[in-house]
């Protein structure tokens, strides 16, 4: 029996603790995720070629160390910068370096891993894989829309039909209308 399908029975367990059973359902989540987004990986960097080879600048943002080791697999001939996390601070620093000086036009970044990053030279910003969080989301957007950007920005956010994509997404546009809803009844009071 798979690692994820043990796990489901698992829940079924009368004896497991509120605790364990959040435990197991988070596992689940997160191995439901990565295999979207490896499923995904073929698809998302198609896209990304075509993107490439019609001139854009890229940044690629995934979550999963897996999945972004298929990007570095299927991208290698457009030589892709890569800060996932995994980097010390002088990889990170070097690969953003690239990024921005011509280097490469590709900059795989994890969606966690983009605090304080300025990446204003992109032209394109797609997302590979989602976050359950849209500040997480906004945030990497940022990273390349900054002051001293000159081109405009596109933001793909590609998701499937099937797989985790469906529940995130609708989880995603619940958290904004909540968002929007409070600040707008912030803002109307006096």
């Amino acid at each position: 029996m798979k690692p994820i399908l043990m796990k489901a029975a698992l829940l079924k367990n009368s004896e497991l603790s509120n605790q364990d059973r959040a435990l197991l359902t988070d596992q689940i989540s997160q191995q439901e995720r990565q295999a979207n987004g490896i499923a995904k990986a073929p698809f998302v960097c198609e896209f990304v070629r075509a993107l490439l080879e019609n001139g854009e600048k890229v940044l690629l943002f995934a979550h999963h160390h897996e999945v972004m080791d298929r990007y570095a697999e299927r991208l290698k001939s457009f030589h892709p910068a890569f800060i996932t996390g995994r980097e010390t601070a002088a990889q990170k620093e070097k690969a953003a370096c690239d990024f921005m000086t011509d280097k490469t036009n590709l900059c795989c970044v994890s969606l966690r891993a983009a605090a304080g990053l300025n990446l204003q030279r992109a032209t394109c910003v797609v997302f590979g894989e989602l976050d359950w969080s849209p500040a997480v989301h906004s945030q990497a957007e940022d990273r390349a829309h900054r002051i001293g950007q000159r081109d405009s920005l596109l933001c793909y956010y590609l998701v499937s039909p099937g797989g985790s994509d469906a529940a995130i997404q609708e989880a995603l546009g619940l958290k904004v209308s909540q968002f929007v809803g409070l600040m707008g009844e912030a803002a109307e009071t006096p």
